[in-house]
């Protein structure tokens, strides 16, 4: 069975964090200052920890 991948999340060119691919959905890693506070958190899927990434960057704003 092949490994699900990790998933870069970047706003504009610029990296905000890998949504990197666990068992039971994905673990959010930040690179981005604004989205620190996200730093290992746990979603369902890279989607939903784009969303979250998204959120807090444009709310650091």
């Amino acid at each position: 069975m092949d490994r699900p991948m990790d998933y870069l999340i970047e706003i504009e060119d610029e990296p905000l964090g890998l949504a990197m691919a666990e068992e039971e959905g994905v673990v959010f890693h930040a690179f981005h200052p604004a989205v620190q506070q996200l730093h290992g958190c746990a979603y369902p899927d890279a989607g939903e920890a784009q969303r979250a990434a998204l959120n807090a960057f444009r709310a650091a704003a």
